[in-house]
């Protein structure tokens, strides 16, 4: 018996360009596939969901930058610079 296909819209052929414009026009994709039809919710949210952890890393990444910034390097204080290092969880 052959497998009925799928109503998931395929994937574009090509790459989401890695920014800020390549971000929105993903999810803008989505919302125009949900509005005429050919989109599902559950990839829309999924999709919706994979923008907001990008768009929260880059937050981090922000903060981490501006913490670097305000305080004195290693050499200069006799500290190890502990940044880089695995952050334990749970604990």
């Amino acid at each position: 018996m052959a497998k009925a296909p799928s109503k998931e819209p395929k994937m574009a052929d090509t790459p989401i360009v890695r920014s800020t414009a390549g971000l929105c026009d993903a999810v803008m994709d989505e919302i125009d596939a949900l509005r005429n039809g050919t989109g599902s919710p559950g990839r829309a949210n999924a999709v919706a969901k994979l923008a907001t952890v990008a768009l929260e890393t880059v937050r981090v990444e922000m903060e981490v930058q501006r913490y670097l910034k305000t305080i004195p390097t290693a050499a200069a204080t006799g500290h190890k610079d502990t940044l880089g290092a695995p952050i334990k969880l749970g604990a």
